[in-house]
C-alpha cells in the first residue's frame, strides 16, 4: 500500500473505532453504571456510537465540567466497569483513554459550525449499520476525507492534537500493540508520526480557508446515519478497530 494511503487508513481506523454499531445489552454494564452513580452518563456517552441526531447532545455531555473531571481520573473508575477475566478483549482503562481522545476530536466542528470531514464520514458511513465497504472504497473515501480536512484549520489542528495525544501516551500504544496482529509499539508510533507530518505539511496547511470542506453527507443524504443510539460492545470495539486496521494496511 502506498505511504499516504497507509497513513490515512490508520487515521480513519483509529479515529472512527470502526465499531459497526455493535449492540450490547445495557445490563452488561448495570453494576458498572450503578457504581459510577452520577458519572454513569460520562462513560455511557463515549461507549455509544454517535448519530446525527445524538451528536450535539453527546458532545455537550462529553464537554461538561463533570465529565471532563471524570475523564481526567480514569484510574478511579470502578473495577466493575472492566473485564477482569479477559483484559485483552474487554474494556480497559487505556481503552477509555483512547475513547476520550477520540471524542475530543470527534466533537470539534469547522469554522462554519459543520462536522469535520472524518467525524462526518465516521458517523454517516462507518457507523452506519448497513456499512459494507470494500478495502478500495475505504481507501478512496478515507483519502477524500483527509484531503477535505486540510481546508479547515480547526479540523486539521484537532486531528494533529489527536495524533500527538496518541504518540505521547505509551499505555495506549502498548494497548494497540497488544491487540494487534504483530505490529510493535514503534510501528504505531511511526504511523502516528507519519500522520502528524502529513497534516502539518505545507501541502496540507496551505489549503486552510481556501474553500469549505466537502463532507460525505453532502453527497450521500439518503444514507446518513440518523438511527437510534446503539451501545457499543467495548470488547469488540477495540478488537474490530485493530482488526480492520490490519486488514487495510
Amino acid at each position: 500500500m502506498k505511504f499516504s494511503t497507509k497513513v490515512l487508513t490508520l487515521l480513519v481506523a483509529t479515529t472512527a473505532a470502526f465499531s459497526h454499531n455493535i449492540p450490547v445489552k445495557r445490563n452488561n454494564f448495570d453494576k458498572c453504571f450503578s457504581d459510577l452513580k452520577d458519572n454513569s452518563t460520562c462513560l455511557e456517552t463515549i461507549l455509544t456510537a454517535m448519530t446525527n441526531k445524538t451528536f450535539n447532545k453527546s458532545c455537550k455531555i462529553y464537554a461538561s465540567e463533570k465529565c471532563q473531571k471524570f475523564y481526567s481520573e480514569v484510574d478511579n473508575i470502578p473495577e466493575s466497569c472492566f473485564d477482569a477475566e479477559d483484559k485483552q478483549k474487554g474494556l480497559t482503562k487505556d481503552g477509555v483513554r483512547q475513547l476520550v481522545a477520540q471524542f475530543n476530536y470527534m466533537c470539534v466542528k469547522d469554522e462554519n459550525d459543520r462536522l469535520c470531514p472524518l467525524p462526518d464520514i465516521t458517523i454517516n458511513h462507518f457507523y452506519n449499520p448497513k456499512f459494507s465497504g470494500t478495502k478500495e472504497e475505504v481507501d478512496r473515501d478515507s483519502f477524500k476525507a483527509i484531503e477535505e480536512t486540510c481546508y479547515s484549520k480547526k479540523c486539521t489542528d484537532a486531528l494533529v492534537e489527536y495524533d500527538i495525544t496518541m504518540l505521547n501516551d505509551q499505555k495506549i500504544l502498548e494497548m494497540m500493540s497488544t491487540h494487534s496482529n504483530g505490529e510493535s509499539i514503534e510501528d504505531f508510533k511511526k504511523y502516528f508520526e507519519d500522520g502528524h507530518n502529513l497534516l502539518t505539511s505545507k501541502n496540507c496547511t496551505e489549503k486552510a480557508g481556501t474553500k469549505t470542506p466537502e463532507l460525505y453527507s453532502d453527497s450521500h443524504k439518503d444514507s446518513t446515519s440518523d438511527g437510534s443510539i446503539t451501545y457499543i460492545k467495548m470488547s469488540s470495539m477495540i478488537m474490530i478497530t485493530l482488526s480492520v486496521l490490519y486488514y487495510l494496511l
